[in-house]
């Protein structure tokens, strides 16, 4: 199974490679292109694959060849997003980026699940993972409460933080999903399932 992994020069980039690598064995063949190399992105934009957007300094539209990207394969490939990437589908989905209420680098947090599909399957309610940010995905919606999701939505809210803040997004119907903490660290609880859980998923996709 091929993916692509682009990277936004994050010193955590590899961090997420090897946790990738550990979830999918032997079987996974990652192409990793810089968010910087047109040509390279370009190719997958015309011929797309799996998808997997790193974390990275700045905010989303200091990308715009990934978020020209994203636009154009998250329709046809499974992409999951990791921090920066997170924002990057935050965007996509209508919403905005904001300034975190706390600044968090190094950090863990707790987060709580209020919905479950594909991605959160087999996560507790509530787990700790570690956050580097100072951004995060401001829900756009109508409603006064951010955990409730109005049923004709096409992007699910599925975990928070304590001060309701969103830590994981997801399409309704597509294989796309992202998260504002870091899975691949250290200092995460055991959250390769989310890795598994998104190789499997792209395996189903690809039948």
């Amino acid at each position: 199974m091929k993916i692509a992994f682009i990277d936004h020069y994050d010193s955590f980039s590899y961090n997420v490679l090897d946790w990738l690598q550990r979830a999918a064995g032997v079987s996974l063949e990652i192409t990793h292109l810089t968010c910087d190399n047109e040509i390279a992105l370009s190719r997958l934009k015309n011929n797309p694959i799996p998808t997997v957007i790193s974390p990275g300094p700045g905010t989303p539209t200091d990308y715009p060849l990934t978020l020209d990207v994203l636009k154009s394969i998250y329709q046809k490939v499974p992409v999951l997003g990791i921090c920066l990437g997170h924002q990057m589908l935050g965007l996509l989905a209508g919403h905005s980026i904001a300034k975190a209420q706390d600044p968090w680098h190094g950090t863990s947090e707790e987060i709580h699940v209020h919905q479950k599909n594909w991605l959160t399957a087999g996560l507790p309610a509530s787990f700790r993972a570690t956050v580097y940010h100072s951004l995060v995905v401001k829900l756009n919606v109508p409603q006064t409460d951010p955990l409730l999701t109005p049923p004709h939505e096409q992007w699910l809210p599925l975990a928070f933080d304590s001060k309701k803040q969103l830590m994981i997004l997801s399409h309704r119907e597509l294989p796309v999903a992202s998260v504002q903490f870091h899975p691949e660290s250290f200092g995460s609880q055991s959250l390769e399932i989310l890795a598994r859980n998104f190789i499997d998923k792209t395996a189903d996709s690809l039948k």
